[in-house]
């Protein structure tokens, strides 16, 4: 399965069959159809479209859904929505700018997280400071940053205060990433920048 970065908190998810559109934001209406996305989860849509005239189905509401073959959880959190998307037995979580502090039973409820989409919010040592933790709590084999300005050049820019923070310290932005399988349970989570496609 392949995870893309659009830009802003959307994550493309390419399994072997489907396409999943995870917390698409912006203003861009287009998007779904130019990702070519067979489901889209979270983003700014309020309600779920499970049988759409055309287009892709949208889930957008918490509770247990099974489409396509792909598994998807929407874990209430508070005001908001945590949604945990299962893609060829990979598991990634989009957390997009949601409130990083956690009850032990919404940590329960997430369940392991191969991969975690985190909104960094423009980079704020604080937010940073928030994701860190939220990370540490979570525990997912990889975190992917999202909710920046991109720096082409691979210099850090908001990126910052995050990779000092998390101790990594060389930024290297790759194009998509590929994982095949449940990597199980992670013993330090691997943060990857990934370069916007949009």
């Amino acid at each position: 399965m392949d995870i893309t970065w659009l830009g802003a908190d959307s994550l493309l998810l390419r399994g072997r069959e489907t396409k999943v559109l995870l917390s698409p934001t912006g203003d861009d209406p287009q998007l779904p159809a130019r990702a070519g996305a067979d489901l889209v989860v979270g983003g700014t849509v309020k309600e779920n479209v499970l049988r759409p005239d055309s287009g892709p189905q949208v889930v957008a509401r918490p509770g247990e859904y099974e489409l396509a073959g792909i598994t998807v959880r929407g874990v209430p959190l508070k005001g908001a929505t945590a949604f945990v998307v299962e893609v060829d037995d990979v598991t990634v979580c989009s957390f997009g700018d949601l409130d990083a502090e956690l009850s032990d039973e919404a940590v329960e409820q997430l369940g392991f997280i191969d991969a975690l989409g985190v909104s960094l919010e423009g980079g704020s040592p604080a937010r940073a400071l928030a994701v860190s933790q939220l990370i540490a709590r979570l525990q997912p084999a990889v975190m992917i940053p999202t909710g920046y300005q991109s720096v082409l050049d691979a210099a850090p820019g908001e990126l910052a205060a995050f990779a000092r923070e998390m101790g990594v310290a060389q930024v290297v932005p790759q194009a998509k990433l590929t994982l095949s399988g449940s990597s199980g349970t992670a013993e330090e989570t691997r943060v990857v920048v990934l370069e916007p496609r949009r």
